[in-house]
């Protein structure tokens, strides 16, 4: 008995987790190449090594660990689809962006998913909100505080409580003469993973293997992004910079943690839970990011960094307080529907 509640409460508990270390992930990685790129590494070269070595390591996995329903013309179209708007829209693009702006920023911008996701589910009717009860307007207030704690920590610093050293605060406060591309390649590439959450429930429905869908998807955004790269950068651009194993660290955790296991556990999370609720996370990143430059690179603390972060914490904390007891109440129901004896 013990031990079935205690497999019960896993399973209960591995969306939250998983997703919670994939910005985790995504965080740290964020940091390490932005660090990476300002030693002159091409961004563009970075994202297709990057894939290059998801592809293979999920390849393996997927062979070895998943049962797979037989590849139709339709799943690899799919896949292809899946790779443009994931890796060639928005990874390339997003990684592409660190040239132009710091990752406080990106992690700012890219608060604007869990909006248009909702925003884009509602059309597409894979979520319904009933703004009139309590679920839909705890959705909506979930969204805003998180969007608004985003907002406090990048617009608002406040009294400054812990300072750093001053060879860590040049390498935060990166300027760029064109913020301006900057901005247009994170526009692009936020909606490209918008669309990119919701088509991918669509897909995973028709080819249940996770894994291996998202192997695909990495194969063809590989050949993708290598295809525009080769057209874009000199040949001498394709060389990576070492510097004492920072890059190859980099590559490793964008390679295995994001674009590998990240990318699987979204889509799996997203065949579990719905699009909504797996893009609720996106705000941790924020405080993610402001964890590691406080403790990791010894940045300031300001005042508004903390209130922001609450406000984030709290915005998910409500938003899926609405997700939990908005699949309560369906379970009730269905359950009242059903007959007491079925045939």
């Amino acid at each position: 008995m013990e031990g079935g509640r205690l497999s019960l409460l896993w399973e209960q508990c591995k969306p939250y987790l998983f997703l919670s270390l994939s910005e985790l992930c995504l965080a740290t990685f964020m940091i390490l190449a932005e660090t990476v790129f300002s030693k002159g590494i091409n961004g563009l070269a970075f994202v297709v090594y990057e894939h290059a070595i998801s592809t293979v390591f999920l390849s393996i996995l997927a062979f070895s660990l998943e049962k797979r329903p037989p590849l139709s013309f339709k799943v690899a179209a799919y896949a292809f689809l899946l790779g443009l708007l994931q890796v060639s829209l928005c990874q390339m693009l997003l990684t592409v962006a660190l040239e132009f702006i710091s990752s406080a920023y990106e992690s700012i911008a890219l608060n604007l998913i869990p909006s248009i996701v909702l925003v884009l589910a509602l059309v597409f009717g894979q979520e319904k909100l009933r703004f009139r009860t309590i679920d839909g307007q705890a959705k909506v207030w979930g969204l805003a505080l998180s969007a608004a704690g985003a907002l406090v920590i990048v617009l608002w610093k406040g009294p400054t409580l812990f300072k750093l050293s001053s060879s860590t605060t040049r390498l935060l406060q990166r300027t760029t003469t064109d913020g301006v591309i900057g901005g247009v390649l994170l526009i692009v590439g936020i909606l490209a993973t918008s669309f990119w959450n919701i088509t991918v429930g669509h897909v995973v429905r028709i080819y249940p293997a996770e894994l291996s869908l998202t192997a695909m998807m990495n194969l063809f955004g590989t050949i993708q992004t290598g295809i525009i790269t080769a057209v874009v950068i000199p040949n001498s651009s394709w060389k990576l910079k070492w510097d004492g194993g920072l890059t190859l660290i980099t590559l490793s955790i964008g390679g295995i943690g994001v674009t590998g296991l990240s990318y699987y556990v979204m889509a799996w999370s997203i065949k579990k839970k719905g699009p909504v609720f797996t893009t609720a996370f996106n705000p941790l990143l924020v405080v993610f990011s402001f964890l590691l430059q406080t403790f990791v690179l010894h940045s300031s603390v300001h005042l508004g960094s903390i209130i922001g972060a609450v406000f984030v914490v709290a915005g998910l904390y409500v938003l899926l307080w609405a997700k939990t007891r908005e699949k309560n109440e369906v379970s009730v129901q269905t359950s009242i529907r059903s007959p007491l004896i079925q045939p």
